[in-house]
């Protein structure tokens, strides 16, 4: 039973070593319409129900939409973020909280988009959360979404 723990702990330490950071990126997280509130604020509703983001909190009157963690185990969007690498093959996931500001900012409404994902990585009974980065990918979706439904 010793052994096993030992050579668990070895392969654990021997294997973060071949862990890569995530890439850093510049992304483009803002975005201006030429559009009333109204119109941008119910596209931007539409969108996270169109995306699967189920809505958390909601509050017009300060412009914010949040989430709260959302598991994308299985759904295909690994292309959203970059968590680098592990350095072993282990279960994991990728998880996602979001929050979007939408204001009116003189003749324009501007809508920033916020993103902070994890992967959420099990090695030996032991969960370990890693911060990951968004690729902009995600973004750039909910611009070219709500931009299709303001007529942008």
């Amino acid at each position: 039973m010793r052994k096993s723990g030992l050579l668990l702990v070895i392969l654990a330490v021997a294997c973060a070593g071949c862990a890569t950071a995530p890439a850093p990126r510049t992304i483009i997280n803002a975005f201006s319409f030429s559009t009333s509130l109204d119109t941008v604020w119910s596209a931007t509703v539409e969108t996270f129900a169109e995306l699967n983001l189920p809505i958390d909190n909601m509050e017009k009157d300060s412009g914010l939409i949040t989430t709260d963690w959302i598991n994308f185990t299985g759904t295909g969007n690994k292309e959203w973020c970059d968590c680098g690498g592990l350095g072993i093959a282990v279960e994991n996931s990728r998880r996602g909280k979001f929050n979007v500001f939408v204001k009116q900012t003189g003749a324009t409404v501007s809508v920033r988009v916020n993103c902070q994902f994890q992967q959420v990585a099990s090695l030996g009974g032991t969960v370990v959360n890693r911060e990951c980065v968004s690729t902009g990918s995600l973004e750039s979706r909910i611009n070219s979404l709500i931009a299709s439904k303001v007529g942008n």
